[in-house]
């Protein structure tokens, strides 16, 4: 057994040893094989981070804008990756150093060699340069930044890496930067730029001469609103408007008090961070030339006084705020007189002076004006009526105190005052003017040179009157009557003569008849003129006819006794005649027996002056009024004109007819032409016929009417 023990023990022992390493061995294999795979799956976690992190930094780079580039020694070229978020793609542009400068401005070669030169040779790890680059058709800014990352035995460069940005955007901001900095500094206009607080940061020359300052540090820092001793910035107003606009006063260092117009807007840069731009202008001469103008608007030249477009100002704003005044209204008496006979220089300085004397009285309690002509005006708010009566009574001693000689003789200024009180008189601002000019007339009829208070009624009495007579002075001194014709015809109906009518369409009161504005004429010596402009109108329309129509008919005109009586008038006629180039027997004068009444003699006089001229004389409204026969005997008229309540009724009544044909026949006895006036019935011309009347006129025929229409209807319709 021994034997067999110990045979066996060698073999089992190699066995179990050959089993143990076999054992070891595929531990260590299986070992070996896992750290394999975690070595690998960690190259691959870290090859995968790394690809991450490069798309990560192409990413950044393209948010940035930047693109990759690299530089070899080795091969001499230059690669240029950028990478598009929008497709996820990666595009290259490779090329040699030689093949770079050949697309880069010539401008900006130099300076890239000198940079890359200090790159590859010098000591210089790093690279900076903007240059221009061509890629497309046009040159963009480019900015090349590097780093050497190797370099030679001898220090060269091997290999460089870096960023490029397009910039071209950026330096065109920089230009036009510069350009508005420039526009800032050399601006004659006063700029400051200014925080979101309205604390100055910068200004320019502009500003520091407006402001009288020696340099502009001592602005800098200060608050803008402090500058204005005015308005200043509504900053409510910039923040929900982003600009305000106003204007305001400064006091500039030497003490001068200027008017300036500022413009403030808010400005954000792409950086969001926001500023302010001032803008300022002084406006001092033109707010000067503004009040001159409104001075010239608002006062009388002459004077000195408010004129009349102040002094309604001043009533409107009294009357709108409903505050109690008194109105006085004062018209000069005799200043006609001073003007005509001492000259109109005398007569401005007694303007001027009444303009002191007013001011002295009224000026301290209220608005004293001119209103125009010698008619003053004042405004006293708060006073009484019987108070400021007396002040009137006084202001009128003063005014008479003066005397103006001439000649021989002398002469004295008076006034005659209206006052009224609003709202007591009236509530509105013309018809107070109306009442206190009421008064003033009131005052005159009393005997002028008195101050009267307007009383209920007054207006209502007076109003009327005078405005007509206003209106009617204004209207004759800008000739702005109207003439019409009325046809004068015979038994056959065939037009033979005319009469010139005047007609007054007012703008106040409509159109007013005849029988109301011609007595007023004469009570207010207008009617001289009004005849004067009557006789130009028949002579411009027998010009007319003659013109067109190759001949006229005669026209006839009013004359009043006063214009009669004028010793010029003959000669006045015949000048308007001439002028007109119009003969004398085409021009009918026609005068009523007034003028005996007044002056027999004069009259004879003027009236045998114009038949020796060669007008027509005719003797209208016969019939009426006292028609005495003596002045048919004491002048030996062309025409007789019957006046029109002997026509009336001749057709109904027998006695009317036989009156009517008694002075008819006696009228022919003395060879005097007949025209019969108030022909309005077609019943009446059998009578006229039976009486052997020349000329006819009447409504039957035709109405008076304007000188187109009246040549107009007897062009087509010559007879009726």
């Amino acid at each position: 057994m021994a034997d067999d023990t110990s045979s066996s023990t060698p073999s089992n022992d190699h066995a179990a040893l050959l089993e143990r390493r076999l054992k070891r061995e595929r531990a260590a294999r299986e070992q070996a094989e896992a750290l394999l795979v975690e070595k690998m799956e960690s190259l691959y976690e870290t090859l995968k981070q790394s690809q991450n992190a490069q798309k990560d930094l192409e990413l950044a780079l393209w948010a940035s804008q930047e693109s990759f580039w690299s530089w070899k020694a080795q091969c001499d070229r230059m690669e240029i990756r950028s990478f598009s978020l929008h497709s996820e793609s990666v595009s290259t542009w490779s090329g040699t150093l030689i093949q770079l400068l050949e697309r880069v401005h010539e401008d900006d070669i130099e300076g890239l060699q000198f940079h890359w030169s200090m790159a590859l040779h010098g000591k210089r790890d790093r690279i900076e340069f903007s240059f221009r680059l061509k890629l497309d058709e046009d040159f963009q800014w480019v900015r090349l930044r590097g780093r050497v990352l190797e370099r030679g035995n001898a220090g060269e460069a091997l290999h460089i890496v870096g960023t490029t940005k397009d910039i071209t955007q950026q330096r065109k901001a920089e230009q036009s930067f510069h350009l508005m900095a420039s526009a800032f500094a050399s601006s004659r206009e006063p700029m400051l730029v200014l925080s979101p607080d309205l604390v100055i940061t910068e200004c320019n020359d502009a500003f520091i001469q407006l402001i009288g300052a020696m340099v502009k540090d001592q602005w800098v820092g200060l608050d803008f609103n402090h500058i204005f001793i005015t308005e200043k910035v509504d900053k409510a107003q910039l923040a929900s408007d982003k600009q305000v606009r106003f204007e305001s006063k400064i006091k500039t260092q030497s003490g001068e008090i200027r008017v300036v117009d500022i413009s403030v807007a808010l400005f954000e840069t792409y950086q969001q961070t926001s500023y302010l731009i001032a803008t300022m202008r002084d406006i001092s001469d033109r707010k000067r030339n503004e009040a001159r103008l409104r001075q010239l608007a608002l006062h009388d030249e002459l004077t000195g006084l408010s004129n009349r477009n102040f002094l309604r100002e001043s009533i409107t704003g009294l009357v709108e705020s409903k505050k109690p005044f008194v109105l006085v209204f004062i018209d000069l008496d005799g200043f006609k007189a001073i003007n005509d006979n001492a000259g109109h220089e005398r007569g401005d300085i007694e303007l001027q002076r009444v303009g002191a004397q007013l001011t002295a009285m009224f000026g301290p309690v209220g608005e004293v004006g001119r209103w125009g002509g010698d008619e003053f005006i004042a405004v006293l708010p708060s006073q009484t009526c019987e108070k400021i009566a007396e002040k009137s009574q006084q202001l009128i001693h003063h005014i008479e105190e003066d005397v103006v000689s001439v000649k021989s003789s002398e002469l004295r200024l008076s006034a005659s005052i209206g006052i009224a009180d609003f709202p007591a008189h009236s509530d509105s601002i013309e018809g107070l003017i109306q009442c206190a000019d009421a008064a003033m007339y009131r005052a005159k009829e009393l005997g002028k040179g008195q101050a009267f208070i307007y009383e209920p009624g007054l207006y209502e009495s007076m109003t009327q009157q005078v405005s007509m007579v206003n209106d009617l002075r204004r209207t004759v001194e800008n000739h702005l009557l109207d003439f019409y014709i009325q046809g004068k015809y015979d038994l056959n109906g065939e037009l033979k003569g005319g009469e010139v009518l005047c007609r007054w369409i007012s703008g106040l009161h409509g159109v007013v008849s005849p029988a109301v504005f011609i007595p007023i004429a004469e009570e207010q010596k207008l009617d001289s003129a009004i005849g004067l402009q009557a006789l130009e109108a028949a002579c411009d329309y027998i010009s007319i006819m003659e013109s067109q129509q190759g001949e006229s008919i005669p026209l006839s005109v009013n004359i009043s006794a006063n214009q009669m009586l004028d010793p010029n008038f003959p000669q006045q006629a015949l000048k308007i005649c001439m002028n007109n180039s119009v003969s004398p027997e085409y021009i009918e004068l026609e005068l009523t027996e007034s003028v005996f009444i007044r002056d027999e003699k004069a009259a004879l006089r003027a009236l045998n002056t114009l038949k020796e001229n060669g007008f027509r004389l005719s003797l209208d409204d016969f019939g009426s009024g006292f028609s005495s026969l003596s002045y048919l005997r004491s002048f030996q008229f062309e025409v007789v004109k019957v006046d029109k309540s002997l026509i009336q009724g001749i057709h109904l009544d027998s006695k009317a007819n036989a009156l009517f044909n008694g002075l008819i026949a006696m009228l022919k006895s003395l060879q005097i032409e007949v025209v019969a006036e108030g022909v309005e019935l077609e019943s009446y011309l059998p009578f006229m016929q039976q009486a052997d009347i020349q000329l006819m006129q009447g409504f039957y025929f035709d109405k008076p009417m304007p000188y187109d229409q009246f040549l107009a209807r007897h062009t087509s319709e010559p007879n009726r």
